[in-house]
């Protein structure tokens, strides 16, 4: 892999946008912690790489999601549910009061996407959020006393959809698909996730707040491609030079370019799914004592 001319044009680009991003509260973290992380390459090649991965970093803080989710609710869903069922959500104004003091918590039941046994930030950390917004206790699952008409299952990101497929074998999903209407809804819905769960559940209805593409991968695109335009590095070359510096900074790290390879830059205030790159939340480098982590690894 090999500098690009315009590298320190480059790097002054993406400096300044992380500042502007972090000065008004955009990305919920200082602009220090961004210099710090980048201070972690010995080589300008090395600089120009993770410039590039911040460059493609898609950030989610909490009052971003409490924002998404709400629009999933409020539009989407409310959508679906009176186009498909009997549920009566009035007005919008109806419809969130009626969130708001569980009044149709006899038809309708939520439930956090949480592996049994397991303790994570999965769907936990959304619905939890939504305890802010929302009648959570009237409307859990685990509390109600009948099957209700509709079930929606909270989650803040469905990525290669196995966590999920996992999750609905416990949750018994298949059979609760016969006579109750489910609703996914992931904060975030990644293209192959998705695809995934519904080859799985073609009855499931998955409605995220928010898509992520397959062309949001570093790596999107054919190896012989140029890399993100820069007309001198193709995908190849990257992905090897990537490879070249997980054996120098962490060789025993798995899915260093995210699971399954998605290779995605993505980050919420509460850590990094599994499809994230390593190195944006890697927390030691047997190359680096003082290795300067950037984010917090999301757990399962």
């Amino acid at each position: 892999m090999q500098l690009p001319n315009n590298s320190e044009a480059f790097k002054a680009m993406v400096i300044e946008k992380i500042k502007t991003y972090c000065d008004t509260n955009i990305w919920p973290f200082e602009s220090e912690k961004f210099t710090a992380w980048l201070a972690n390459f010995d080589s300008k090649t090395e600089e120009y790489l993770a410039l590039q991965i911040l460059d493609s970093l898609i950030v989610r803080s909490y009052e971003m999601a409490k924002a998404s989710y709400a629009r999933l609710l409020y539009g989407p869903v409310r959508q679906y549910l009176i186009q498909n069922t009997s549920i009566a959500t009035g007005s919008i104004q109806q419809w969130k009061s009626h969130l708001e003091d569980g009044a149709l918590s006899n038809q309708l039941r939520l439930a956090p996407v949480r592996l049994t046994g397991a303790e994570g930030e999965s769907g936990g950390v959304i619905y939890r959020m939504l305890s802010e917004e929302l009648d959570t206790n009237k409307y859990s699952l685990g509390k109600a006393k009948k099957p209700p008409e509709v079930i929606i299952l909270v989650d803040d990101m469905v990525g290669s959809g196995k966590q999920f497929i996992k999750f609905s074998e416990q949750f018994e999903l298949a059979d609760k698909l016969e006579n109750t209407e489910v609703l996914y809804c992931p904060l975030i819905g990644f293209e192959t996730g998705i695809e995934a769960v519904q080859r799985k559940h073609p009855k499931l209805k998955v409605l995220p707040a928010e898509y992520i593409y397959k062309s949001d991968s570093l790596f999107f695109g054919a190896d012989d491609e140029f890399f993100k335009g820069d007309n001198q590095n193709t995908i190849a070359d990257v992905k090897s030079f990537l490879m070249e510096m997980r054996a120098k900074y962490a060789p025993k790290k798995q899915f260093w370019n995210g699971f399954d390879d998605a290779g995605l830059s993505l980050a919420f205030e509460w850590g990094c799914p599994n499809q994230t790159l390593a190195l944006l939340h890697m927390g030691n480098s047997q190359a680096k004592n003082e290795w300067q982590r950037l984010f917090s690894r999301r757990s399962l």
